[in-house]
């Protein structure tokens, strides 16, 4: 098997459990903001990480070039990247949040394109701009039960920003050092540093409150999974270039808008515009994917 396909498989996997997750995090709104839920997940897993990383270590992983790196990626994916991308769900619904920060590939190729000399062929580029036509649709405003205001578009425009710079420094950092899990567990750590500092900065309706209650339940498990997911990404960043993987990372639409139908009925209703928009993501994605076959 290519490291090509191999990245592919990974990148699908990372899809298909970020989806559903949303669903998680919109419901937990109803009992902590997007500061509680990112602290909850960071707290919840570290110290597993941390369990995983004594066991798996091994003396090449000792590289404080690489350490720096994954220090910095803390500071903009896990960290500002998420806690927008939490705000996007609460304030606009899964439905839209989620296809809109799936324009990331389009900020990435650019990205990868400038920085890391990456060149896409004319089919990566042609699914990429597919996904972003999809993620324009997915901003009509509908009649959906759910109602949300264009003025908290910023939110997912944010996240896409902070994910971006996190792919680039993920794919530095993993050329560095090819060590997923404890890059996981650095990145953590530091975002976990970032965002207890950052809080004293917020207004008070946007501070964490970690008071023991449902929150935890709802933000324990949307994190477990989110670092499940995270490790699958760093998986399919190693072995792929990220023009290729991050794509397919974008097909979370598909599994996020199938969750929300499902389990978010009450909240919010999957428009004819939507789901034209998820349709021209996922003919994006496929694009990229026959590429790679």
């Amino acid at each position: 098997m290519s490291d090509t396909l191999l990245a592919a498989i990974f990148a699908l996997i990372t899809a298909s459990i970020s989806g559903p997750v949303s669903v998680t995090a919109r419901r937990a709104g109803a009992y902590g903001n997007a500061v509680t839920g990112v602290l909850i997940g960071l707290i919840v897993n570290i110290p597993l990480l941390i369990i995983a990383t004594a066991v798996l270590w091994e003396p090449g992983w000792w590289n404080p070039e690489g350490f720096l790196w994954f220090a910095l990626l803390g500071l903009v994916g896990p960290s500002l990247g998420r806690v927008f991308m939490f705000q996007s769900i609460h304030r606009l619904g899964v439905a839209r949040a989620m296809p809109l920060i799936s324009m990331l590939p389009l900020t990435t190729a650019i990205a990868a394109f400038g920085i890391l000399g990456e060149r896409p062929g004319p089919y990566i580029w042609a699914g990429t701009f597919l996904i972003v036509a999809g993620c324009v649709g997915m901003t009509l405003k509908g009649q959906g039960k759910a109602q949300w205001d264009r003025r908290y578009l910023w939110f997912p425009v944010m996240s896409i920003a902070g994910f971006t710079a996190g792919n680039i420094i993920r794919k530095i950092a993993l050329n560095e050092l090819a060590a997923p899990v404890l890059g996981v567990t650095i990145t953590y750590m530091s975002s976990l540093i970032f965002l207890l500092i950052l809080k004293e900065f917020l207004p008070p309706s946007h501070r964490p409150d970690l008071s023991w209650g449902k929150k935890w339940v709802f933000y324990g498990v949307c994190g477990f999974f989110n670092t499940t997911a995270l490790m699958f990404r760093f998986a399919a960043t190693r072995y792929g270039d990220l023009t290729v993987v991050v794509p397919i990372f974008a097909t979370t639409s598909l599994f996020a808008l199938l969750a929300s139908w499902l389990f978010l009925r009450d909240l919010e209703r999957i428009t004819p515009p939507m789901a034209v928009g998820a349709i021209l993501i996922m003919m994006g994605g496929a694009l990229v994917a026959w590429r790679i076959l």
